[in-house]
């Protein structure tokens, strides 16, 4: 099945990229409907602006994830959640750097920090998470490892003696 065009998708590109910023702003399908009709001429149904949201939503949304991919394919020590972190603190730079005077007065600065400070606490929770995690898998570790030399001495002393040379020689070499 071939896929059908919209007349949003034949608009001239400054009208389609105005619609396109006003699909992600604070308009209404109506507003959109109304500017196009009034610019360029051309009538749109608020179906056909919803279902070009969709799509635009669904192209979004894989634009994103191909950004998280590259992100943590760049970077693979980084697990996802901190990989989101990173994507999301990029795009407010991005649309904070993006910003006209006129709509950076507008802001309300309150909010800036407070949406600030959320991604500041969530990537710090995460941080105090994985450092919690270390810890606990390093006393995990340590137990496990204390509890198989302990039986590895009673039960076979050869190989016990033979594993603590290596270790003893391997740290000498470091």
């Amino acid at each position: 099945m071939k896929r059908k065009h919209s007349k949003i998708d034949k608009l001239p590109s400054d009208i389609k990229e105005a619609v396109e910023q006003m699909i992600l702003g604070d308009y209404t399908y109506r507003d959109v409907c109304d500017f196009v009709r009034d610019t360029a001429n051309v009538t749109l149904s608020e179906a056909a602006v919803c279902r070009y949201a969709s799509v635009q939503e669904i192209r979004l949304a894989s634009e994103n994830m191909r950004a998280l991919t590259e992100e943590m394919q760049k970077f693979p020590q980084l697990d996802t959640t901190e990989g989101i972190a990173r994507l999301i603190s990029h795009k407010v730079l991005q649309a904070v750097q993006q910003m006209d005077e006129i709509a950076l007065k507008e802001a309300d600065p309150l909010k800036l920090i407070e949406k600030a400070t959320a991604l500041i606490r969530a990537v710090s929770l995460k941080n105090s998470t994985d450092i919690k995690t270390a810890n606990l898998k390093n006393v995990a570790f340590e137990s496990f490892k204390e509890d198989i030399f302990d039986a590895m001495a009673k039960e076979n002393p050869q190989l016990y003696r033979s594993l603590v040379q290596f270790i003893n020689s391997k740290s000498q070499e470091e």
